[in-house]
């Protein structure tokens, strides 16, 4: 095997791409050596405290990951739900929440993100105090896979929670070496049995494969070697010989189609062009696949990102970290990219009940953490997917297809990550964005009213809380 240089995704085009490895360069500035060094700081005592008194969310409509049910209350104990019952439940000792005229949700999953080398507290920490309380690494380099390991382990109250692929199946030289860094590559289908296992033996939860040659971007770009056909199915069967689930990036329809006929389980993105053709979505059904359009940061590439729109929204910018939020305020460039086909293709994906699940590619251009989780809900729905389809992609269907049995779910048993907002967002998807609080394991998530400033949390989610 080869060694090349670091993951984060493939910008569309030459201009995209320099202004892509800048900005996140400069985000990422202070390399693997500080952040090894730097100190776990997860207060443990405190979230144990915090467990201790029952909570109680009463009067509120419940969106338990598949339906919403109005006039529900829902009783927390140490960090897991109890019990669900009518409007007028009690609980002695607890303390209760008004839930009238709001909803409480599973807390939401972002799968598809990559966690910065440094600053990586602060990502899970913004994740989670906008409502993300689980994240998808998927693609890291393996210093960084060591300091996600251990941040997984912990699973810290006031971060979100994580799992990672670690360092993905790549060509060498292929996506992502443009941006820099070493990790292990693979050339040929008889090293794939051994790149799987070294893989799981170093910590992936799940295995990444690429598929990507930069053809896309048009006759101007040099195009980027990727795996062959023969690789692609021999990692996927070495994969599922241990019973690893399988994402494979992919930009074009022609891709998505071999990682289908090579067995994947999905497909990390959805590609990008002038049009889908008319039978792909049957054929996504027929093979069960998962599909993560990260619609986030497909737009930005075609020139239509919210992110604009995203970075003046006082309800989630109060809650960034000034170094997650720059490339919200990148210019789009004038491209030729289309993403009619994103768009056609994942209409047409749900109507054929092909899983589709929220992810956002952050911290690519026009992205950030947990910020553009919520918007890509709304794009989802801007797209002609309904509002209680969105919320499903974003909670019970990731947790299901990556096997987090405990959550994505309000029922009892289940761990507390729950998400308190105003409003009905299965009515008017963009009531995801007022948020009233958050909880992790049953304990409030502080929400900082100036997080660039303060850099710690200054604001608890008691608001609302009644003794």
């Amino acid at each position: 095997m080869a060694s090349v240089r670091t993951p984060v995704r493939h910008a569309r085009g030459p201009a995209l791409l320099q202004l892509c490895r800048k900005a996140l360069l400069n985000a990422w500035r202070g390399g693997w050596t500080g952040l090894l060094a730097a100190p776990i700081a997860l207060n443990m005592a405190s979230a144990a405290r915090a467990n201790e008194q029952p909570l109680l969310i009463r009067d509120v409509m419940l969106f338990d990951g598949h339906r919403m049910i109005a006039h529900r209350s829902v009783l927390v104990e140490k960090g897991r739900i109890a019990r669900i019952g009518n409007a007028r439940l009690r609980s002695s000792g607890a303390l209760m929440v008004d839930g009238r005229g709001k909803t409480l949700l599973p807390g939401l999953i972002d799968s598809h993100v990559h966690l910065p080398h440094v600053h990586t507290q602060d990502a899970l920490r913004q994740s989670a105090r906008l409502g993300v309380t689980t994240v998808i690494d998927m693609f890291t380099d393996q210093p960084t896979l060591r300091v996600l390991k251990r941040l997984e382990a912990a699973d810290g109250p006031g971060l979100a929670d994580l799992r990672t692929a670690g360092v993905g199946a790549t060509a060498p030289g292929g996506h992502p070496s443009e941006l820099g860094g070493t990790f292990p590559t693979i050339s040929r289908a008889a090293d794939a049995d051994r790149f799987v296992q070294d893989r799981i033996e170093e910590g992936s939860d799940f295995i990444k494969i690429i598929l990507e040659d930069a053809r896309q971007l048009g006759p101007k770009v040099k195009p980027m070697p990727t795996l062959n056909e023969a690789t692609l199915r021999a990692l996927v069967t070495a994969a599922h010989r241990r019973n690893k689930l399988v994402a494979v990036h992919v930009q074009t329809e022609a891709y998505a189609r071999m990682a289908l006929g090579a067995g994947a389980d999905g497909l990390a993105h959805l590609f990008i062009g002038a049009s889908a053709s008319p039978d792909f979505a049957r054929l996504a059904a027929a093979h069960h696949i998962f599909v993560i359009p990260t619609l986030a940061a497909d737009y930005f590439a075609c020139g239509r990102s919210d992110s604009v729109a995203i970075a003046s929204d006082g309800r989630m910018m109060a809650q960034t970290y000034a170094q997650f939020t720059a490339l919200l305020r990148q210019a789009q460039r004038p491209t030729s990219v289309s993403c009619a086909a994103t768009d056609q293709a994942l209409v047409e994906l749900d109507r054929a009940r092909v899983p589709l699940l929220i992810g956002t590619d952050a911290p690519v251009p026009g992205s950030t953490y947990g910020a553009s989780t919520l918007d890509e809900m709304s794009l989802f729905v801007r797209d002609g997917i309904t509002p209680l389809h969105a919320l499903v992609a974003a909670t019970s269907a990731p947790a299901r297809i990556f096997r987090l049995d405990d959550r994505g779910e309000i029922r009892a048993g289940k761990r507390a990550d729950l998400l308190l907002v105003s409003g009905n967002p299965a009515r008017n998807i963009e009531d995801i964005k007022n948020i009233v609080a958050v909880w992790k394991k049953g304990a409030a998530v502080a929400r900082a009213a100036n997080p660039r400033s303060a850099g710690k949390a200054a604001a608890s989610n008691a608001s609302g809380a009644r003794p």
